[in-house]
């Protein structure tokens, strides 16, 4: 069997002078004298006195720095893109919710303070007095999340007399499970909602909080008071 890994001769590698493979400068400048054309021959030594600049240069460990956190909030498209306005059609039970609505309930009656307001004298009404003008305001600054609401007033009649625990709210939309455990998407607009508030049964409609919850909280409103609750 030809073993191809072997030393080539002496008398092959005599012919050929000094192998670039040296690692002596010597034997590759004479090897480079031997080789290259005589017009060539002068710039050897200015070549060899040369220093590569990637020679000179150092490795330097690179060292891993902490991803950088951007103080910027996530755009629309981006919380579309990770899901943060969808729910999940299957999974959702009615009765998770529960506890949400109780919050809900303590929430508004301290916002509203309707106890208070009829110890003042004031009884229900659609009159343009100040009091009304301020709880009508307070009611569509309010967050839905956990209200148990009902659909009153529909442009789609499928959508009449639908109820449940409104477990996501967005800009155009309301997102309540209902005690079949089924979550129903419903537009704001062309809908009207009511709700109750210790023995008050409020009805608001859905052009009044046609807005992102957080963007009512803290906004001015464009509705004009008092609207047709």
């Amino acid at each position: 069997m030809t073993d191809y890994c072997k030393h080539l001769p002496e008398n092959i590698l005599s012919v050929g002078g000094p192998g670039p493979h040296s690692s002596d400068q010597s034997d590759l400048k004479l090897f480079l004298e031997t080789k290259l054309p005589p017009s060539d021959r002068r710039e050897i030594s200015g070549e060899f006195k040369k220093t590569l600049v990637l020679a000179a240069q150092k490795s330097k460990q690179k060292k891993n720095k902490p991803a950088r956190k951007s103080r910027q909030y996530l755009t629309a498209k981006e919380r579309r893109a990770l899901g943060l306005y969808r729910l999940p059609k299957k999974g959702l039970k009615y009765s998770s919710f529960l506890p949400l609505h109780t919050l809900w309930t303590g929430y508004m009656e301290e916002l509203l303070d309707l106890a208070s307001l009829e110890k003042g004298g004031w009884s229900p009404n659609l009159n343009e007095e100040t009091r009304q003008l301020q709880l009508q305001m307070r009611i569509c600054r309010a967050d839905l999340h956990g209200a148990s609401v009902k659909v009153v007033g529909a442009n789609c009649s499928t959508h009449m007399g639908v109820e449940g625990i409104v477990a996501m709210e967005t800009k155009n939309t309301i997102q309540i499970i209902s005690k079949d455990n089924t979550l129903r998407i419903l537009p704001k607009l062309g809908s009207s909602f009511s709700f109750r508030v210790g023995e008050f049964l409020l009805t608001i409609p859905g052009a009044c909080i046609d807005s992102k919850p957080g963007e009512r909280a803290t906004k001015k409103l464009k509705n004009k008071f008092p609207c047709e609750f």
